[in-house]
């Protein structure tokens, strides 16, 4: 509980003498079966899961020489020491397969005792610190990227160690904290260089605390942190040596992709945080025990007025920056942010919980909401594994491996075909964009056809198509073949009407765009134009494409004609 003296600073609201051995046996043991339960789903998760997205780039880039992973930074290589290491356990287990996710899936369990030790040290109460332990580890955002091959669950676990080991320097303020608050900051900045917002973080709290002890005793406290500032100094001297060489990339990826005039706007922060919750009547309950938290550290625990400072301070600082990416990226940016949103959750619940007027029923009405919101994230994590069995890559690619001749070619949007690609050791020569195959038949269309052709796309209809179709989940691979190129490609186009219908959807865009080209080359009596507007009203209904991408990305995406 508070101390009922006042406190003289800043710091001293925090409960830094409180640590996990403050728990109970029973509560130990809680923690432990959580940490083994979030292990066991993440394993169940990542079992026969593929890797997508920018795991895919992560991929491509441990590829790359040592060398040039360290000296070398672009939207992919942007965690280079974190993928050194992924090279590592890929050089040792022999394939760059399942043991990729073994450190991110470490990281991420250690998140639930991490996020309880910072609630227990905010709030003093047990409760509230396995609340938020729980709510920590079935987030479905956080399980979502703890087996993703990216430093993400590594930056929200060593974030938190900082913070963690900042506060126990708070308390003891001698060498040995000093130096393990320096590792751990040195670890969360190689982890990831948007550690630095919780890195300032820090900083503005030691600041804030010498302004609030006074002037004399702002003096005294000054010399008291040499002991961290000290130690802090040479991490800043050896993070400086080891991102020096990748200022100039780092610069130029932030000119080209990152950033716009700054201040940017936070308008993203609704969207970030249905992204982190979900949707529906769970973020209505998420926002209301959020507020309750809030109204709880204003009036009993200001200690996590704090942890207010820290949610609101990277969004800031971004702005100030100029960053400037579409929603999804912000969430990622800001998912450090997400453990202390949830522990001022979970103290919203424990307020709760002590204003209900019935004998003994606090802790029921504690972890029955607890159990509530965990019920109401769980569809977002079942969606995961079905997705899995939704879109089967790997049997897709095991069809096309099996298939496919010497000049055969694969052919697919942007996307499908990068997450193909991990499967495929000649993927430039093998899997083609749309665009890029009629360029390369278009001046021989009387030619023989250089081969056939697997076009791989979502699921649609059959609508009496003639064409070979093969149907996996929600893919499907369609076969053209013709004695010529002309003919194959009007095989092409007569199946691609069949297949669209002139339906307007979102995933008939790549189709349209797809028919525009094929009627330049073929001109069989509907106009090209016609086509590419039957895209765009595709494109429109897509959120992805058309909205949420920030000003100056605009003229990129739109450049991705088959996404």
């Amino acid at each position: 509980m508070l101390s009922s003296a006042r406190p003289r600073t800043l710091l001293d609201l925090i409960h830094s003498d409180l640590s996990l051995r403050c728990l109970s046996r029973r509560e130990r043991v809680a923690l432990g079966a959580l940490c083994l339960c979030v292990l066991a789903l993440l394993a169940a998760l990542q079992h026969g899961r593929v890797f997508l997205g920018d795991e895919i780039g992560t991929l491509r880039c441990l590829k790359r020489s040592p060398t040039y992973i360290l000296t070398h930074f672009d939207t992919w290589l942007s965690m280079n020491y974190f993928i050194l290491v992924e090279k590592g356990v890929a050089w040792l287990s022999g394939a760059a397969d399942w043991r990729l996710t073994l450190l991110p899936m470490a990281a991420a369990v250690a998140t639930i005792p991490l996020t309880a030790s910072l609630a227990l040290k905010l709030t003093g109460s047990t409760r509230t610190a396995l609340i938020a332990a729980g709510l920590a580890a079935f987030n479905p955002y956080l399980v979502a990227w703890g087996p993703a091959i990216r430093a993400y669950s590594l930056l929200v676990a060593l974030s938190l160690l900082a913070i963690n080991e900042f506060f126990r320097w708070v308390r003891r303020r001698d060498w040995w904290s000093g130096v393990r608050c320096a590792a751990a900051v040195l670890l969360l900045l190689i982890a990831h260089l948007n550690g630095v917002y919780t890195v300032a973080f820090l900083i503005l709290l030691l600041i804030a605390e010498s302004i609030s002890a006074g002037f004399s005793n702002g003096r005294r406290f000054l010399w008291q942190a040499r002991t961290l500032w000290i130690p802090l100094a040479g991490v800043a001297i050896i993070v400086g040596a080891a991102y020096w060489r990748l200022l100039p990339d780092i610069a130029k990826v932030n000119r080209e992709w990152g950033t716009d005039t700054p201040p940017t706007s936070m308008g993203y922060i609704p969207q970030v945080f249905t992204t982190y919750m979900g949707v529906g009547y769970v973020v209505w309950l998420s926002v209301f025990l959020l507020l309750a938290g809030c109204w709880s550290a204003i009036r009993e625990k200001r200690a996590l007025l704090l942890l207010c400072g820290a949610i609101i301070l990277a969004p800031i600082l971004m702005s100030l920056q100029g960053v400037s990416v579409n929603t999804s990226a912000f969430a990622r940016y800001l998912i450090c942010s997400l453990p202390l949103l949830l522990i001022l959750m979970a103290e919203g619940i424990d307020w709760v919980a002590r204003h209900v007027r019935i004998r003994g029923g606090a802790v029921v009405v504690a972890w029955c909401l607890t159990t509530l919101i965990v019920l109401c994230w769980m569809p977002n994590t079942q969606f995961r594994f079905f997705a899995k069995k939704q879109w089967p890559y790997a049997k897709v690619a095991k069809f096309l491996h099996r298939q496919m001749q010497k000049r055969d070619v694969i052919v697919s949007g942007w996307n499908l075909g990068f997450t193909l690609g991990q499967f495929f050791d000649r993927q430039q020569d093998q899997i083609m964009l749309p665009n890029d195959y009629i360029n390369r038949v278009a001046n021989h269309l009387d030619a023989p056809a250089p081969g056939r052709v697997f076009y791989v796309t979502g699921q649609a209809i059959l609508n009496g198509r003639k064409a070979q179709v093969r149907h996996f989940g929600g893919l499907e691979v369609t076969t053209y073949r013709g004695a010529t190129a002309r003919a194959l490609l009007q095989q092409w186009s007569d199946d691609l009407i069949g297949r669209t219908g002139g339906r307007v959807s979102a995933p008939f865009e790549t189709d349209y765009q797809l028919l525009a080209l094929l009627e330049e080359q073929l001109s069989s009596g509907q106009s090209a134009d016609h086509w590419r507007s039957l895209a765009e009203r595709c494109r429109a209904q897509n959120p992805a494409r058309a909205g949420e991408v920030p000003r100056h990305l605009e003229k990129a995406t739109r450049a991705v004609i088959f996404p």
